[in-house]
């Protein structure tokens, strides 16, 4: 049986069990746990994913962009009201690697989420830029933009300052002016049982 977004919402329940927030850099991280994660995995599985055009010139490998049951009431418990601007999952390969390694997600809230659906190694990793020392970029600065642009895929002008590791119904929320990239940047997995998979979110808090 299709799981539907009702049933799905109903066998997830999720209601966030915040942690401790760990540091991460200068800027404070949400870690929660989605309980029944693996039915949010089926939800997952079943979604139509594409290679999907984003506005910011960049095609990334299937993306599905539905709503995530649960997801939003998960954040709301850890940060309160928010402005969700987008939602769905993302499924990447053995191999494959990121559009762009290292990166910020400038112009997509700001913050972000991401919960993962796969058991594997590694997670979400925070960068500080060596040759600048900056572990974040704000909009606007156009001039630590140039500096760090070429920098994306070399890991070696990166100094790793955190790391929240992959597990099954974690979730993360974190700055979206922040420096991260998924560690190992390389994905894993040859199908869609096997491979990396992940809910992410993009979304601003609401002022209180």
């Amino acid at each position: 049986m299709t799981m539907t977004l009702e049933t799905a919402t109903a066998a997830t329940d999720c209601v966030a069990k915040p942690w401790a927030a760990p540091e991460i850099g200068a800027s404070p991280a949400a870690v929660f746990d989605i309980p029944n994660a693996s039915a949010l995995r089926q939800h997952a599985l079943q979604a139509h994913f594409i290679d999907w055009p984003a506005p910011d010139g960049e095609v990334y490998k299937r993306v599905a962009l539905v709503e995530v049951p649960g997801l939003q009431q998960a954040i709301e418990a850890a940060v309160g009201p928010v402005d969700m601007l987008g939602m769905g999952y993302r499924l990447n390969y053995g191999g494959e690697l990121p559009n762009h390694a290292i990166h910020s997600d400038m112009g997509w809230g700001t913050h972000a989420a991401v919960v993962y659906l796969s058991e594997g190694t590694g997670g979400t990793a925070f960068w500080r830029h060596r040759a600048t020392g900056a572990n974040r970029i704000d909009p606007g600065d156009t001039a630590l933009f140039e500096l760090v642009k070429d920098d994306w895929n070399d890991a070696g002008r990166w100094e790793r300052i955190g790391l929240v590791e992959m597990k099954l119904g974690r979730g993360l929320i974190y700055e979206s002016a922040l420096f991260h990239s998924r560690w190992p940047f390389a994905a894993f997995g040859d199908n869609p049982e096997s491979g990396r998979l992940i809910a992410v979110a993009f979304f601003t808090p609401r002022q209180q």
